[in-house]
């Protein structure tokens, strides 16, 4: 995910499904009153669903001792943790491409 606010708000509804932690609820819940009107349409249409389905599909990837797995290809780990690459639209189209 991209290090900014949208980012942000997608991972955090991750972290809330698969951990539960009040803070991370309510981040996930109002973070998105941040958002400007384009990041908000992203964010419902795209990213939204795909955190909910990455976060109750995905491994608990809080366990996950990551250090350990530098030397792991991408799409190994991803595979190994069950987790869906995150979708990423294109800015001059607005088609979706999806990183493997």
């Amino acid at each position: 995910m991209p290090p900014n606010m949208l980012g942000e708000v997608t991972v955090k509804w991750v972290e809330a499904i698969q951990t539960g932690l009040p803070l991370c609820t309510l981040a996930a819940l109002f973070g998105p009153l941040r958002l400007g009107p384009k990041h908000q349409q992203k964010y419902l249409n795209t990213y939204l669903s795909w955190s909910i389905r990455c976060a109750k599909n995905a491994k608990f990837l809080m366990n996950v001792y990551f250090e350990k797995h530098w030397e792991q290809e991408i799409s190994d780990l991803r595979r190994d943790l069950n987790v869906e690459p995150a979708p990423v639209p294109l800015k001059r189209t607005g088609k979706k491409i999806v990183i493997p």
